[in-house]
């Protein structure tokens, strides 16, 4: 196990938060790499833990939360930006009891257009964000001004990143992007797909290494995932792989890289804004 990260290991019980959420964003520099799986099931396993969880599929250009689950889903963010509906009415209920608000491609011209569509968001959340524990939010992939509003919005980011040389490139520059405009989120590296755990702890160590060289600060090690029959299978089921597969080894996996998300340390609760007031504040980043 790469020594690197203990310090980011935690068996204590995860914290209750009752005045703003955790936002935990799972992103990627790179499309294909598994960002939503690991958004899905992530989810599903804080919930376990007794915690009310949202997950917010926040690709506007193909978010597929729902078709990744099989739910079948009526509205979208984009009818809450529109005023057609509450946000109440578009969140549904999602496996193992937590809440999902679907994105739509619908979204992007509304965002591009107007600041006041993230306002309007920001309002409708507001009023009940306070009631959830954990939120999870699953971007889009690349560096695009809506994604890194997102990204940056996060108090802790899960960075999913592949043996590919592109994924490498593609998360470093993510990583670049990051650092420059915040620090006080820690960024966990999951490696996916690759054969071994040493592959993964190297791919880690490697990115980690050019974040300390050239970029004067570290990411942490998020864990691993390998090449699994299971999850292939679990996706062609359409179940999240922690409910399909519960005594499997990529259950295990993602049940430490979840140990290892909990004791990262992240910016305190009471400096906490809501999600969407964070996403407007970067909106004027620069990317």
């Amino acid at each position: 196990m790469n020594k690197t990260s203990n310090k980011l290991f935690s068996l204590t019980t995860l914290k209750v938060e009752r005045n703003l959420p955790e936002i935990i964003v799972v992103t990627s520099g790179k499309g294909g790499v598994g960002k939503t799986f690991f958004s899905v099931n992530l989810a599903v396993t804080f919930s376990r833990f007794k915690k009310k969880i949202l997950l917010i599929d926040a690709d506007i250009h193909l978010g597929n939360v729902d078709l990744f689950l099989g739910l079948r889903t009526k509205y979208s963010i984009a009818d809450v930006i529109s005023g057609e509906k509450n946000l109440s009415d578009v969140i549904i209920k999602g496996p193992g009891g937590i809440d999902i608000l679907p994105a739509s491609s619908a979204v992007k011209d509304l965002l591009d257009e107007e600041d006041a569509a993230l306002q309007r968001l920001h309002q409708a959340f507001s009023k009940f964000e306070h009631e959830y524990d954990k939120v999870v939010v699953d971007t889009g992939a690349g560096i695009s001004k809506n994604v890194m509003s997102f990204v940056l919005g996060a108090d802790k980011i899960f960075l999913v990143v592949t043996p590919d040389p592109a994924s490498i490139a593609d998360a470093y520059g993510m990583i670049k992007i990051i650092l420059q405009n915040q620090e006080y989120a820690p960024i966990l590296v999951m490696a996916n797909m690759v054969k071994n755990e040493a592959e993964g702890e190297s791919l880690y160590s490697k990115m980690n290494l050019m974040v300390q060289r050239f970029l004067n600060s570290q990411i942490y090690f998020g864990g691993y995932m390998l090449k699994d029959p299971l999850v292939a299978d679990s996706i062609k089921m359409q179940k999240p792989l922690v409910i399909s597969h519960p005594y499997s080894a990529p259950n295990n996996l993602i049940r430490m890289a979840l140990r290892r998300i909990i004791g990262a340390q992240g910016k305190d609760s009471s400096q906490r804004k809501g999600f969407f007031n964070r996403v407007i504040e970067n909106r004027n980043l620069s990317v």
